[in-house]
């Protein structure tokens, strides 16, 4: 969107407001003692005052400002919404932006600006209104915008490590015939490494031992596709509960596996690839707790 005139407020600044106070105390002087050199130094202060509120103006008005695409990321890191800034031929000059309550960033020229937002909770995150500022070009004006972005970042469920169990493709949901196993898969040994192989199998203790290059073999009981129940899982905390999930999926999408997920009523029959794995992580993150069924 670009920046009209009737958005942007004006305020001076400290500095401002000392600069007026020594202005007027040099007139009062001027006058007093009839002094017409100091007379000629108020009016050019003054007239290059006034002369830089038009340069502090003419900085933000016709600014684009364009949010761009957020990328999801896990509870507890920080999620990047990119700014693109820019002013046709013209560089903006010596611009602050932040969201409510984030840290400031300086940003001058054209380009594109990461802001970055702790995701504390699963879910969408919306950061509210941009915080546009500028001092440019004397720090006598402060002028400040707030411009809404339509933007919003996925958070999904925090990784957890543990074990929770499995239900197979096809299984009934009581859970009578789950699988005995813990995570997505079974270690069923070692085979000989042959090109092409994933290399995140590659066993690097048994190399670094001399033994050769050998990559873990993974299986799923009877080969059948996994099914990742939250009604199965013997927690409470259901945030735990969904971050147990989370990282099942992630393993089981590392070693290309087919994994489907039971939220409830909500259901996401077994899958593979980064489709299918922001899908599923998706599922997570926007699950309400009314939806799981007792």
């Amino acid at each position: 969107m670009g920046l009209a005139r009737k958005d942007i407020s004006l305020r001076p600044t400290q500095s401002g407001f000392l600069f007026v106070g020594i202005l007027i105390a040099m007139l009062l002087g001027s006058i007093n003692y009839n002094n017409n050199a100091g007379f000629i130094l108020v009016f050019l202060l003054g007239t290059m005052a006034v002369i830089s509120l038009f340069h502090s103006y003419k900085n933000l008005v016709d600014l684009d400002i364009v949010p761009m695409d957020v990328q999801p990321v896990f509870a507890g890191q920080s999620i990047i919404f990119p700014v693109k800034i820019q002013r046709g031929n013209n560089l903006a000059q010596a611009l602050s932006l932040k969201f409510n309550n984030t840290e400031p960033r300086p940003f001058s020229g054209n380009g594109v600006l990461n802001l970055s937002i702790p995701a504390k909770q699963r879910g969408y995150l919306i950061p509210g209104p941009l915080i546009l500022d500028s001092v440019y070009p004397f720090g006598l004006f402060r002028l400040k915008a707030s411009i809404p972005v339509y933007a919003r970042g996925m958070v999904y469920p925090a990784p957890l490590p543990g074990e929770l169990p499995l239900t197979l493709a096809g299984e009934k949901d009581d859970g009578k015939e789950q699988g005995k196993d813990t995570g997505p898969d079974d270690f069923q040994g070692l085979r000989p490494y042959l090109p092409g192989n994933p290399m995140g199998r590659i066993s690097w203790k048994t190399f670094s031992r001399g033994q050769g290059l050998f990559i873990k073999n993974f299986t799923t009981d009877k080969g059948q596709d996994i099914i990742l129940d939250l009604n199965l899982i013997k927690e409470r905390d259901l945030e735990k509960k969904l971050s147990l999930i989370c990282q099942a999926i992630i393993d089981a999408e590392k070693r290309h596996l087919k994994y489907g997920v039971r939220l409830g009523p909500v259901s996401l029959n077994p899958g593979s690839g980064k489709e299918h794995f922001h899908r599923c992580l998706k599922a997570l993150a926007l699950h309400a707790p009314g939806e799981v069924n007792k």
